[in-house]
Parts: C-alpha cells; sequence; structure tokens
C-alpha cells in the first residue's frame, strides 16, 4: 500500500478528526482505512466487556479494553470493562474499533 503524501495543513486536519466521524449505539463499528482518534459521549455510556469493547491500535500505546494497554505505568493500566463514560466526556488515543454496551458516542476518524 503507497502512503499518500499530505500537506501539513491536510495532515492537521486529519490528526483533529476531520476524516469524518460515525455516530454509535450498541452496534459495533470499525474505523475503516484509518483509527478513531476521539471518542465523545453523547450519553452516559458504557463499552461492551470483552474483546469487542475498545479496541486499541496497538496494545503497546492506547487504553483498551483488555488492560494490555497503557499508560505511563509499568503495569499497562486497568481494563475499561464496567466503566461509565459521562455524557460530554470526549477520550483521545488510537483506537481501530469499539462497541457501545449502553449509550451513544461519536467515534471521530483520523
Amino acid at each position: 500500500m503507497a502512503l499518500r503524501r499530505y500537506a501539513v495543513v491536510e495532515a492537521q486536519n486529519l490528526a483533529l478528526g476531520q476524516h469524518g466521524s460515525v455516530l454509535a449505539k450498541t452496534d459495533a463499528v470499525t474505523a475503516i482505512g484509518g483509527v478513531f482518534i476521539a471518542i465523545q459521549f453523547i450519553e452516559d455510556s458504557v463499552f461492551e466487556s470483552g474483546s469487542t469493547g475498545l479496541v486499541a491500535e496497538t496494545t503497546q500505546l492506547y487504553p483498551d479494553d483488555t488492560g494490555e494497554s497503557t499508560s505511563v505505568s509499568a503495569d499497562g493500566g486497568e481494563p475499561i470493562d464496567g466503566v461509565t463514560f459521562a455524557q460530554g466526556q470526549i477520550i483521545f488515543g488510537r483506537w481501530t474499533a469499539f462497541e457501545l454496551n449502553s449509550g451513544v458516542a461519536i467515534g471521530y476518524l483520523g
């Protein structure tokens, strides 16, 4: 796959989620051709438990639902199973897919 060269402004726009967005209720959503760089919760929301809840682009860098990801701590962080994200809250990272157990969210592609 050939990499595309972006102008500086285009690259900055993509990093801000201007590649599009997806409204998610309780169906699994996947970032086709990119990643979700932010998730904004429209209602109080909980991710699905297990491997489809919040799927990090890589388990080495970003929080996901397995607890194998990261933070700056050596233990890799905690799984997000059962955590309620409040309406209006936004989380940032790089995820390839997510599925809500309850609530409504917008996933921004970048």
